[in-house]
């Protein structure tokens, strides 16, 4: 599909009249019973020799146990336990057994095959004599053992970093203890664990409890206590303590003032949608005041917020992109309002423990005023490790924690500076540290990277495509990250100087009040929670949720036909551009050519959900030619619980979303995309097109299956966004919409009709 084409298209349908979105009521969903049966293959394997080598490895266990007293030396054993390559520790049927039966508590998962479990020292000895007889009986007692690969201590250089590595000096560290522990365990051991910090000249300097109750210790701490700490068993990892700051990437010649530009808000400012700025505060001229809703600051912030990226930030979120525009026209309009939120001075980098607490007050001070959130700070470093960062667990874990308030943080991918050093954009892409930084992994935040919004003869980068500062997926777990792209900025070097495109430049206002260029992801984000707010405004009961799907569904993919050759092209342009390039006005309505399906709702393990959508004949009459017809857009989000002790399992569930059509010969078939593209396992947003030629009308179907791990009860209730989209590909301007609303009889109510669930957001003022 050709993208001017697209585009073109978009921007005819929007001179025609907006219609509603069709929402779809519970009666247009079929129930259907589901009895799930698991069931894992015997191995082929000699129990003698598996039983001995399993045995070897409880010794180890043992052996090393009794070397080092501790205050739960008498009551707790730590140690690893790894499956096959292919099994799944926290997999339901009998690998659930496997742990449960033996009273082995999986409080981590390193990889999706090895957990890190705890036991007492007697029930280690009950194992050991279950696996005596494992192996004098050839396998047929306590058969379990055959899917054990292998049990063995969890070493001291398992758990430092890398970067910890043959370390001669003091290192400012992070000491995360195991999870998943009782809370007297902990009590016991962060005493124990800091008394030997500081008896080996060591200081402690802070610590906190993550939001699944697991201490983390902030540390300085020499080499040699290093290993002292790493010997003791209840200690998960060691690793350098991540930094974050704003950070402000240009500032180019021209600068423009304010003073005589007119200020005009469209309507009341206090009936403006709320964007809360985390940041460094915002300093704005007084014609500006008005749109500022309230200001909060961290209590223990010890300078003055500087103001320098926040206030820039936040003009970028009022204003948008067309800032520069507006401001050479001598007319700058609102679109939302912000609440300056200050948690950083703008001069000193903030660790990751006093980044967490400053956030976590700031959202329980401003959740009831203001619902989405944008975090403009990442680390300077690409995303690694086995488990997601505790920054972005935070940001996942307090949009669970207040999920009455629907709250929303917006975060950015991060920049780099290869674009200083790289040839071509491609090259860029190839280089590992491209790779976005923490937290943009956050699963339920709104990823956003930057594209280029004109051409630059110098610049690597041309109109709609990835600016070449903007980092790139995936995220955590191959998560699909980034979400969307805005315009951020463009860069390019020249004579070994680095300039930025004045045409495709971020345009912001800073803290002098004065129009001057920037670039960076930073000024991305902003953009998609404006827009964010703007549509959650349009949506009955503000439902931000319904709005974040909107916004995914129908945005708008830039270059696609240069990466259509395959699946892995495809993916390429995920990891590039995410869904596409956010547009608010393209989200927002239905057209005569375009209608779109909502529905939410809530589903458990045992019930599959059959969810009827109608193919209208005004379209369906164009079928069986060469070329596709109509193309058919599917987004499911679903919002699970999650769990940073799991690792790579961070996900406890995901809704399955599968298309199915009615072909030519009026039989239902599935009609999904090859390879799993866009639907794949345990990935909480299933979001993928068909471009379909030959079909016939009436009642379409999404097929939802919950898929959910071991802790979850079979009648938990899951939430999940369902939005489906009608597209007419032809040139005979076909009514889509009309035919629906006309043949189906007003079975599928219009969504400005709709009541969707009841709202806790709070108007009063901040």
């Amino acid at each position: 599909m050709n993208d001017s084409n697209e585009e073109n298209r978009n921007n005819k349908d929007k001179d025609k009249e907006p219609k509603s979105h069709f929402w779809i009521p519970d009666n247009e969903v079929d129930t259907v019973d589901y009895y799930p049966t698991s069931r894992p293959q015997p191995r082929d394997i000699d129990h003698y020799e598996h039983g001995t080598a399993l045995a070897k490895g409880i010794e180890q266990i043992k052996n090393l146990h009794s070397k080092i007293k501790t205050p739960i030396s008498d009551k707790l054993v730590i140690f690893k336990v790894e499956l096959d390559e292919n099994d799944t520790v926290d997999a339901r049927g009998d690998y659930e057994k496997l742990f449960l039966q033996n009273n082995l508590r999986i409080n981590s998962i390193k990889k999706s095959n090895t957990a890190i479990v705890s036991t007492t020292p007697s029930e280690l000895e009950k194992l050991n004599e279950k696996l005596e007889k494992y192996t004098g009986k050839s396998g047929k007692s306590h058969n379990f053992f055959q899917y054990i690969k292998s049990i063995s201590a969890y070493t001291p250089d398992e758990k430092l970093s890398d970067s910890l590595m043959n370390s001669d000096q003091f290192q400012d560290v992070q000491i995360t203890l195991v999870p998943n522990l009782d809370e007297s365990v902990y009590e016991k051991m962060i005493d124990y664990i800091s008394n030997s910090i500081t008896s080996n000249n060591g200081e402690l300097l802070d610590n906190i409890i993550l939001q699944n109750n697991t201490p983390v210790i902030r540390a300085l701490v020499p080499s040699s206590g290093l290993k002292l700490l790493s010997d003791q068993e209840i200690i998960l990892g060691i690793g350098r303590t991540p930094f974050f700051g704003t950070e402000i990437e240009g500032g180019g010649p021209t600068e423009i003032d304010l003073n005589d530009v007119k200020v005009e808000f469209l309507r009341d400012p206090r009936e403006l949608p709320i964007v809360c700025i985390l940041d460094d505060g915002v300093i704005f001229p007084q014609s500006l005041q008005d749109c500022i809703a309230g200001r909060y600051r961290s209590e223990d912030l010890v300078f003055a917020s500087a103001a320098y990226h926040g206030t820039r930030v936040a003009s970028r979120a009022i204003f948008g992109d067309d800032i520069d525009v507006q401001i050479r026209n001598k007319r700058l309009v609102p679109k939302v309002r912000i609440i300056d939120a200050a948690i950083s001075d703008g001069i000193h980098p903030i660790d990751e423990t006093t980044l967490i607490k400053r956030i976590r007050h700031a959202v329980d001070s401003i959740k009831e005023q203001a619902q989405i959130f944008c975090l403009a700070m990442n680390q300077q470093t690409p995303l690694s490790g086995e488990t997601i960062s505790n920054l972005a667990f935070e940001l996942d874990s307090l949009t669970k924690k207040y999920e009455e308030y629907n709250i929303q943080f917006v975060i950015p991918t991060g920049n780099h500076k290869l674009w200083s050093a790289h040839s071509s954009l491609d090259h860029i892409i190839d280089d590992d540290s491209s790779r976005m930084a923490t937290p943009s992994e956050a699963f339920y935040g709104l990823t956003v990277g930057s594209i280029s919004r004109d051409e630059h003869p110098d610049s690597f980068s041309g109109k709609n495509e990835l600016s070449p500062f903007s980092r790139i997926g995936y995220g955590f777990a191959g998560s699909a990250k980034p979400d969307l792209v805005y315009p951020g900025g463009n860069v390019y070097m020249k004579e070994k100087k680095g300039y930025i495109s004045a045409n495709s430049a971020a345009y912001v206002i800073n803290n002098q009040g004065k129009l001057c260029q920037d670039f960076g992801t930073s000024f991305s984000a902003p953009l998609a929670a404006q827009e964010l707010a703007l549509l959650t405004e349009a949506i009955p009961d503000k439902d931000l949720k319904i709005a974040k799907a909107l916004l995914l569904h129908h945005a708008q993919t830039p270059h696609i036909d240069n990466y259509n050759e395959s699946q892995d092209s495809r993916e390429l342009h995920s990891k590039l551009y995410g869904k596409g390039i956010g547009n608010y006005l393209n989200a927002k309505d239905s057209y005569r050519s375009r209608a779109t399906y909502i529905r939410k709702g809530k589903m458990s393990r045992l019930s599959k959900q059959r969810v009827r959508f109608y193919m209208p004949s005004t379209i369906a009459e164009y079928s069986n030619r060469k070329t596709s017809v109509v193309k058919v857009s599917v987004t499911c989000i679903c919002f699970p619980p999650i769990d940073q002790s799991m690792g790579y399992e961070y996900l406890r569930a995901y809704v399955d979303t599968s298309l199915h059509k009615i072909n030519s010969n009026n039989t239902m078939i599935t009609d999904n995309p090859g390879g799993k593209e866009g639907r794949y396992t345990w990935h909480h947003i299933h979001h993928f097109n068909r471009f379909i030629s030959s079909f016939n009308p009436g009642d379409w179907q999404i097929w939802l299956q919950l898929y959910t791990k071991p802790e979850m009860l079979n009648d938990a209730e899951i939430e999940y966004v369902l939005i489906l989209s009608i597209e007419d590909l032809t040139a005979n301007d076909i009514d889509v919409h009309g035919g629906i609303s006309v043949e189906t009889e007003s079975r599928f109510e219009i969504l400005s009709e709709v009541q969707i669930e009841d709202n806790n957001y709070n108007d009063d003022d901040f």
